[in-house]
């Protein structure tokens, strides 16, 4: 469901002439978004042709956009082996459900479907069906799926969709093909999931912002916080953007994989700070299906994740929370 999840960048960044090395930027599509990844190299080598050949390879593993994918394969009950791509982030998703209880399952897909939001458009013709839902329902479990070396076993008519971690995953995979060419300085953003290492062209710590939690986009005033970042990664997820209405009731995208209808709290949006961006990713969808009161539990004795939700209170006021490490690093 990251596909939905709307989080924006902006990088303060210039060229030092005297530095020995070039700052190379490549912007491109991939994943049914855009990417924008600069890096520092000696002699500014581009590596845009490989980067690209890596996204078409998680995108022919991961995509449920293509139907000759692999994870698209096997939603229609193929009977394949599955690739590294797959049982890396299979694994990761394993772990997140069983640490959240649940409220991360990757298993949802059919319910998305059901509610229509990886249509072009969404409106008032998406019916609320409770009886259609607990029918569907029954396809929903991620403890009900398990993976035995490069063999998956799915029960029939159940589906998975990764995209809500497939993103952050990504962008894990850029950054260490990064390392291995000796490259330790760079931002790689997909689709809003980021990583950050080292400096920028000026030697300075790469800056990030995130948007408000807002329908609409107001460039003079779009950043809810403005932070540093270093050696780490960021992902965003939020529910201000990808919905419907029907009824006068706003139906958000996050799918509660125990109701089988949209997640209703009061979260409006959730950044996300840990080591590795597949996590950061994942972890920022299960607290946006969890809540505020759920995720400050979940987090309190978790020095591995930071946090900034943005939330509304009993009169629809704003309200925020950010994790004392988090804090430390917001400079707007």
């Amino acid at each position: 469901m990251k596909h939905i999840i709307y989080f924006f960048i902006i990088i303060l960044i210039a060229c030092s002439p005297s530095s020995k090395r070039v700052l190379v930027q490549n912007i491109g599509e991939a994943q049914g978004t855009n990417y924008h990844i600069q890096y520092l190299s000696d002699g500014g080598i581009n590596y845009k042709n490989q980067i690209d050949s890596i996204l078409l390879e998680i995108d022919s593993s991961l995509s449920i956009y293509k139907q000759y994918s692999l994870i698209s394969k096997l939603n229609s009950g193929e009977d394949i082996r599955t690739d590294s791509f797959f049982n890396i982030v299979y694994r990761a998703a394993k772990r997140v459900y069983n640490e959240s209880k649940g409220n991360f399952d990757c298993s949802v897909f059919p319910l998305v479907k059901e509610f229509g939001f990886y249509q072009d458009k969404l409106g008032e013709d998406i019916l609320l069906d409770s009886i259609n839902i607990r029918k569907i329902i029954k396809y929903v479990g991620f403890d009900k799926t398990l993976l035995i070396s490069d063999s998956l076993i799915l029960p029939k008519g159940m589906s998975l969709d990764f995209n809500s971690i497939a993103q952050g995953y990504t962008v894990d995979v850029i950054t260490d093909f990064l390392e291995s060419k000796g490259d330790s300085n760079y931002l790689v953003e997909i689709g809003g999931e980021l990583k950050a290492k080292g400096k920028n062209a000026d030697r300075k710590i790469w800056r990030v912002g995130v948007d408000k939690p807002s329908e609409e986009i107001d460039n003079a005033n779009r950043f809810q916080f403005i932070l540093n970042l270093e050696d780490k990664s960021l992902a965003t997820s939020g529910n201000y953007r990808k919905f419907y209405k029907q009824g006068g009731v706003r139906y958000s995208h996050t799918i509660s994989p125990f109701s089988g209808f949209p997640s209703q709290n009061r979260l409006l949006s959730v950044s996300v700070i840990h080591d590795e961006c597949m996590l950061a990713d994942a972890y920022a969808t299960a607290f946006m299906v969890m809540g505020v009161r759920e995720t400050k539990v979940f987090i309190k004795n978790r020095l591995d994740i930071e946090v900034y939700l943005i939330f509304t209170d009993k009169d629809n006021n704003w309200k925020t929370y950010i994790s004392p490490n988090m804090k430390e690093r917001i400079i707007n």
